[in-house]
């Protein structure tokens, strides 16, 4: 349950502007109404930085084909890049709704961001977006010429749904001799499909994020329960996490995700994985992309793009 909890008048500003979202029409499919209404978020992150080259294009993976967005913030060639996995609990989330937050990372960054539009429930369920974000990685390393950038300084990040993509391909990279990533940043990650946690108890009639719509994203995102065990699917369930690379893992106090993300971040410490963590309090999921309202998101950026610094 919700206690009486006192909002920063920011944070109560981005929940009024949530809950008058228009509802979609009734006959409107779920799965279209929800990514609406996720895609109407966007002014949230405020006036898009002008960033020097942005550009949509398709790799052809060994996975197939897949769209990315390259941000540069320069024209100097050999920048490291950071692979970047949009939040929006597996099947909701675009390159168009995390545009802003990229732009004003890869200048605060100093470094290309590649925004992978990965496959999406539950037209295409577990693991078929993992394996793609597998598999741009592998190909920005192994064609690092062709976008003029440095294939020995690469790193993941993403946020929410995101942040388990990116936790798991660091992950795979380190057991798979895939490219040696410098770091995963992981912003409210999802690590835990128990929906377990004390802080799913605490928040599950929801702040932006309720226990109805996670159990929704994860019948979508794997039908059967048991295979939700899979350490692909939640990296908390993990056996062996050594050797990874260094991590930032951000949560946010009133965040269902909360608990998880912070027990994600002592498992890879115990397994001796250099971790740097921060708990924003008094801050809500998904304030990393409402920077145009909350300051704390704009905070969250510049934290993310110092320790993307620090590791390239």
């Amino acid at each position: 349950m919700i206690t009486d909890l006192a909002f920063k008048p920011t944070v109560q500003a981005a929940l009024d502007y949530i809950n008058h979202i228009p509802a979609a029409p009734a006959q409107t499919d779920p799965v279209t109404a929800a990514r609406d209404f996720y895609h109407r978020f966007i002014p949230m992150a405020g006036t898009p930085a002008a960033v020097k080259v942005v550009q949509n294009c398709t790799l052809h993976t060994t996975e197939g084909p897949v769209n990315v967005r390259i941000y540069r913030p320069s024209d100097k060639a050999g920048l490291p890049v950071t692979v970047y996995f949009h939040g929006g609990w597996f099947y909701m989330g675009s390159l168009d709704t995390h545009d802003t937050p990229l732009r004003a990372l890869t200048n605060a960054a100093d470094c290309v961001v590649v925004s992978v539009d990965y496959a999406l429930a539950p037209e295409h369920p577990f693991p078929r977006g993992l394996k793609e974000g597998t598999a741009v990685v592998q190909w920005i390393a192994d064609h690092a010429g062709e976008l003029a950038v440095d294939g020995n300084r690469i790193g993941v990040a993403g946020d929410s749904a995101g942040a388990a993509l990116a936790a798991v391909i660091a992950r795979h990279a380190r057991e798979h001799g895939g490219p040696a990533l410098r770091f995963q940043a992981l912003i409210y990650p999802v690590t835990d499909a128990s929906l377990q946690t004390p802080s799913w108890k605490e928040f599950a009639e929801g702040l932006n994020l309720d226990l109805a719509g996670a159990e929704l994203a994860w019948s979508l995102y794997i039908p059967n329960p048991q295979n939700r065990q899979h350490p692909d699917a939640a990296p908390l369930l993990a056996q062996h996490l050594t050797g990874q690379p260094p991590a930032l893992v951000i949560t946010a106090e009133y965040d269902p995700l909360r608990d998880e993300g912070i027990a994600y971040a002592a498992a890879l410490r115990k397994s001796g994985v250099p971790v740097q963590e921060t708990l924003y309090k008094g801050m809500i999921h998904g304030f990393f992309q409402m920077g145009g309202m909350i300051e704390e998101g704009k905070m969250a950026i510049n934290e993310t793009a110092a320790f993307i610094r620090k590791h390239f």
